[in-house]
């Protein structure tokens, strides 16, 4: 139903249009009869339309005014805000009755004397017209109020330019930049611009940088009130596709953050590279097929070659020998580049230098994966560990940056701890008549390992003199070396006198925890230097790993 408020003038006229209106089924009248009385009305309530006449006339038919006429009573209506739509019947002649609807100016013209009634019914389609005009303006309004409730919310910039003339902004672009809204409007865009040439740079990138949804997009710097710039990037909905200029609507997003850390990463990729080109470290990187893809500086003055000659040539005959010195071929190494680089702390390797000196390497290896998680390339990080002070011409590993390590709080001495940390590099390499051989050595606190193991087989070293039995004596080397052979372990006084070989280990295992794929060797060695103080090696049969132990936990693998 559309409410109306009717004020009556009780004159013929009025009379008439009231039975019109109620008549018409759609329409409900509160019917008041002086101008006074619809001022208490629109205060309770509202309506849809107001039906008012312009002038009451008194009965010789001389108009006057005995309170405020439709005019005024429009005027204080429109004074308080009230934006009910307004229609007035109104006189213009003896002859001649309109109908105006004030609001947007509808005038219903009908003469004197012809059936009031039908011609009263423009009365009710003005009404009805008037109603819905006032509903779907108010639905309107509330769209547009929603609608900008939801731009002002967004922290995205939109603004509306039609032929350069910026027509609308919302409120979020005007803060970024600085400004009230309304110091944009009516602006030319360029004025968002340091110059003119920024301007039509961006324009020309707009032109050729487009999504899959039509819109086109790019990156710029746009001024502040203040003069500083906001890098942001634009995304226009042109009105014109074939030409930007014409104006659209514009999306900025402020990507400020985006450029800090943009530049940071490019900061520190340039640190990283000059970290990897300066680095006293050797750097390469391998593919999967043992290509070389990088090395850097350091590791390009101490192999002694240039880049042009390492990089592209295979790991194995640039850096690799063929074969080892103890004759097992090398060619397969880089199959196992995948496994070394998701396996061992440190891989320590024998290398070759280009003017042919053999040297150790401790490796730590990195996988590079594609976005599928598979192995591309490895990242490798050597240190040379080449043991250099002895005199015999022999190349062997340097302990010295972690053996303080092995032995503090011990009763074990540096060159104890070398000697039989060389034996078991020499067993890892070269096995035993060219079979792999696993052993174990347990170095300090004799006593109390013996005491907690017991001999399974004869011991090769009782009896013999003291000075037979020091590990650190080059003859007892290859004696060690062939007992390795047999079950059992070794236990070696922390001052280097071999006691025992042949040796089984009865500590209860159930006090360690170790990695999967640690056997029985690895565990019982894991619990003896639990409950004593003293430090076991361990050499793996299968694949020749050398695991050093220490407190019950593993404090360094090496891979040979």
């Amino acid at each position: 139903m559309i409410a109306v408020l009717f004020v009556n003038d009780n004159s013929e006229l009025m009379a008439h249009a009231r039975s019109v209106l109620e008549k018409s089924g759609e329409i409900r009248l509160d019917i008041v009869h002086s101008t006074k009385q619809a001022l208490e009305k629109v205060k309770n309530r509202a309506y849809d339309v107001i039906v008012c006449y312009e002038q009451v006339p008194d009965v010789n038919g001389i108009e006057f005014v005995s309170d405020m006429n439709g005019i005024e009573f429009l005027k204080y209506l429109k004074s308080q805000g009230n934006s009910t739509p307004f229609i007035i019947l109104a006189r213009r002649s003896q002859n001649k009755v309109v109908i105006v609807e004030v609001i947007n100016g509808t005038e219903i013209p009908f003469p004197k004397g012809g059936n009031t009634a039908i011609q009263l019914m423009d009365l009710v389609m003005l009404v009805k017209q008037t109603s819905l005009r006032k509903k779907a303006e108010r639905e309107i309004k509330v769209q547009n109020d929603q609608l900008t409730a939801i731009l002002s919310a967004t922290p995205l910039g939109i603004f509306q330019v039609r032929n350069h003339i910026i027509e609308w902004v919302n409120r979020p672009f005007a803060l970024m930049l600085g400004y009230e809204e309304n110091r944009l409007v009516s602006k030319d865009i360029k004025i968002l611009f340091q110059n003119t040439e920024e301007y039509e740079q961006t324009i020309r990138d707009l032109q050729i940088k487009r999504d899959i949804t039509g819109a086109v997009q790019a990156e710029c710097d746009l001024i502040r009130m203040d003069r500083k710039l906001v890098p942001c990037q634009i995304r226009v909905q042109a009105l014109d596709p074939r030409d930007v200029a014409k104006g659209g609507t514009f999306v900025i997003t402020d990507i400020s953050e985006k450029k800090k850390l943009s530049d940071a990463l490019k900061e520190s990729e340039a640190k990283y590279r000059e970290m990897m080109q300066n680095s006293q470290s050797i750097i390469i990187r391998i593919d999967m097929q043992g290509t070389i893809t990088f090395f850097n500086t350091y590791a390009l003055q101490f192999f002694d070659f240039t880049p042009e000659e390492v990089i592209g040539k295979n790991v194995v005959g640039a850096i690799i020998p063929q074969k080892t010195r103890s004759g097992h071929d090398l060619s397969m190494m880089a199959n196992d580049l995948g496994f070394n680089a998701e396996g061992y702390a440190i891989n320590v390797m024998e290398n070759v230098r280009r003017n042919g000196d053999r040297v150790w390497i401790a490796w730590i290896n990195k996988a590079i994966r594609d976005e599928q998680g598979r192995i591309v390339e490895v990242l490798c990080i050597g240190n040379d560990i080449t043991d250099r002070r002895r005199n015999s011409g022999e190349v062997r590993i340097s302990t010295d940056t972690w053996k303080d390590q092995m032995i503090a709080d011990t009763d074990i001495r540096e060159d104890v701890f070398d000697a039989v940390f060389h034996i078991c590099t020499e067993i890892s390499i070269e096995g035993r008549e060219g079979k792999a051989v696993g052993t174990t050595f347990l170095i300090g606190d004799a006593k109390n390992v013996l005491a907690k193991s017991r001999q399974i087989m004869l011991n090769a070293f009782e009896g013999h003199p003291p000075e037979l039995r020091m590990v650190t004596n080059p003859d007892l080397k290859e004696n060690i070396k062939e007992f390795a052979q047999l079950d059992g372990g070794f236990v070696i006084t922390g001052d280097g006198f071999l006691e025992a070989s042949g040796r089984y280990i009865t500590v209860d295992t159930s006090c360690v925890t170790l990695p999967k794929g640690m056997g029985t060797r690895h565990n019982s060695v894991a619990a003896m230097t639990n409950v004593t103080r003293s430090v076991g090696i361990v050499v793996s049969q299968s694949g020749g790993g050398i695991t050093i132990f220490k407190n019950g936990q593993i404090l360094k693998k090496i891979s040979l």
